[in-house]
């Protein structure tokens, strides 16, 4: 951890949440490692009205620029739980993507063991099963060459930013904190989830291998479904219709069997 986190708050960790009175349904979502919350905004427009997108926002990016971020995995869980649990007022799903898959899985357990609410649905997009190691270099205390080595791996991270030395000073105590997240998360063999798991991928991913998807399925006693998309590791930008309406119809499914039962 690079210093001390302020105390949280709702609007800081959820800047959406409460923006939409007539929900009945949330979306929380959880960005990739060097992303925030402003990737998910676009996604109000085109969810179902009932539906309050809630993108998290860590420390250390955009409007919390100017906090330390997080760079141990247990550590955003156990600040950001109590967060979330705060607004379960309602059904939830959780979308993460990437880093913010593994965060999104270890959430919905503990938001499960200590509020008896876990998500009605989860989706997590191109990340590798909680059960298969993490596969590149540590980046902790080593130098920015080692950083930028694994950052260059990711297809998708803006040249503008690797050849940028303002854009890099700016993002890289970002990028190498959420990859230390990613580096320190340690799985935990649980019951399995009961709530549906849809997993999407992207067949040209060059990150996720199809031997570290394996044991995603383990992972629920429910329904699982594995949706991959004609994209790269980034289809959460470069498809985002796509994957839009692959969500978008569980979220219409869930109000609508939801209104049935009312």
């Amino acid at each position: 951890m690079s210093g001390e986190v302020k105390p949280s708050n709702s609007q800081r960790w959820l800047p959406r949440v409460g923006s939409n009175a007539d929900a009945e349904l949330r979306l929380f979502c959880l960005s990739y490692a060097g992303g925030g919350a402003s990737v998910y905004y676009p996604w109000r427009h085109v969810v179902p009205e009932l539906v309050e997108v809630c993108p998290v926002q860590l420390p250390g990016r955009e409007e919390r620029v100017d906090e330390p971020c997080i760079s141990e995995f247990d550590q955003v869980i156990e600040i950001l739980a109590p967060v979330m649990g705060e607004h379960l007022d309602i059904p939830y799903m959780i979308y993460g993507h990437s880093m913010g898959a593994g965060l999104a899985f270890e959430l919905s357990h503990r938001l499960l063991n200590d509020y008896d609410k876990p998500p009605s649905h989860l989706f997590v997009g191109a990340h590798r099963s909680p059960t298969q190691p993490y596969g590149y270099p540590s980046v902790k205390s080593t130098s920015e060459d080692v950083v930028l080595d694994v950052l260059s791996g990711f297809e998708g991270m803006p040249e503008a930013i690797l050849k940028n030395r303002e854009l890099l000073d700016l993002f890289l105590p970002i990028l190498r904190s959420d990859l230390l997240v990613c580096e320190t998360y340690r799985y935990r063999e649980r019951t399995p989830l009961a709530c549906p798991i849809t997993l999407f991928t992207g067949r040209d991913d060059k990150n996720v291998t199809s031997q570290e998807l394996v044991g995603w399925g383990d992972q629920t006693t429910g329904t699982f479904v594995h949706q991959e998309l004609e994209a790269g590791h980034f289809f959460l930008k470069s498809h985002q219709k796509e994957l839009l309406e692959l969500v978008g119809a569980n979220l219409t499914s869930a109000l609508q069997n939801s209104a049935e039962h009312a």
